[in-house]
Order: structure tokens, then C-alpha cells, then sequence
């Protein structure tokens, strides 16, 4: 057999393997805007709530605190973080723990001035460094007013958030 005789099979063979790969990805990225994927693989159809998730969810309230604003560990300019931080609290401690975030408001916010000063503006920025001071203010709170750490407070949210 002749050399172009038997190149033209493989040449066929790729742009035949190559046509296959081709519709295999249109298809695999078509799909998901075809057919609805997640609701193929929900135990529940139309959007009902199973009630054994809906008692072991528990129910939360958000206790407003205020305003935050301190100065970063910058060295060469002078940089500062506003804060306005509300609290996620078990929904029946929702009133005792108002009046306790009231009553302990001073100390709450100088534990939160005196843990932020030492950040930089790498340890605040990006969504990891908002979480993880969202993490850090929470463990703050706990320690004021959960001592025992019997903690009924569920996450710190940042309703403003600036980096001036």
C-alpha cells in the first residue's frame, strides 16, 4: 500500500474523533441552560420544604449594633475601617440579648476598635479578609457576653463595610 493511501484513513479518523469531541462539549454546555439539573436530583418536587429540615433549621433574628470606625496599621498613609455590624441571634434569646448588647455596648465596641486597629489594609480587603473579620468579631462578642461560652449568637453581619 501506497503512503497516501494509508494517511487518508487516520486523517479521517481525527477529524472524525475531533468532529465527536466538538458535539460532546456543545452538547455538555448546552444542557444546564436546557434542563433545570438541580431540580432532576431535589427529593421534593415544587419547591416544597421537607418539615424535618424546617424544624432543625433554627429560627435567627438580627439585633442592629451600630457603627464601627477605627484606623488601620498602615505605615505610610492613613488608612481607616467603617464598619456598620448587625447581630444574628437565636430568635427566642432575641430580646434578652438585645438588652444585652446594650447594656454592653461600650465594651463590645472597644473589644472590636482594639482587635481591628491591628489590622492592615491586606487583613480587611477581599471577600476572604471580610470573612474572616466577620469570624474574628464574632469570637469577640462571644467572649463579652458569653463568657461561658454557652453562645447563642450565630454570626456578625456587616450592613456597611468601607475602606477609606
Amino acid at each position: 500500500m501506497s503512503e497516501a493511501a494509508t494517511a487518508a484513513p487516520k486523517k479521517g479518523r481525527k477529524v472524525l474523533l475531533l468532529l465527536v469531541c466538538v458535539v460532546f462539549t456543545v452538547a455538555g454546555a448546552a444542557l444546564p441552560m436546557l434542563v433545570n439539573i438541580p431540580a432532576l436530583f431535589a427529593k421534593n418536587k415544587g419547591g416544597e420544604k421537607d418539615k424535618a429540615d424546617a424544624k432543625a433549621a433554627p429560627k435567627t433574628a438580627t439585633i442592629p449594633f451600630g457603627e464601627v470606625v477605627v484606623n488601620l496599621a498602615e505605615d505610610r498613609m492613613t488608612r481607616y475601617l467603617r464598619l456598620k455590624i448587625a447581630v444574628v441571634v437565636d430568635a427566642e434569646k432575641e430580646k434578652e440579648l438585645a438588652e444585652a448588647v446594650t447594656k454592653h455596648k461600650a465594651s463590645l465596641k472597644s473589644k472590636c476598635i482594639g482587635h481591628l486597629a491591628g489590622k492592615t489594609l491586606k487583613d480587611v480587603s477581599g471577600s476572604v479578609g471580610v470573612s474572616r473579620v466577620q469570624r474574628e468579631l464574632l469570637d469577640r462578642f462571644e467572649e463579652v457576653l458569653y463568657p461561658d461560652g454557652n453562645s447563642h449568637l450565630r454570626a456578625v453581619l456587616f450592613e456597611e463595610y468601607v475602606v477609606q
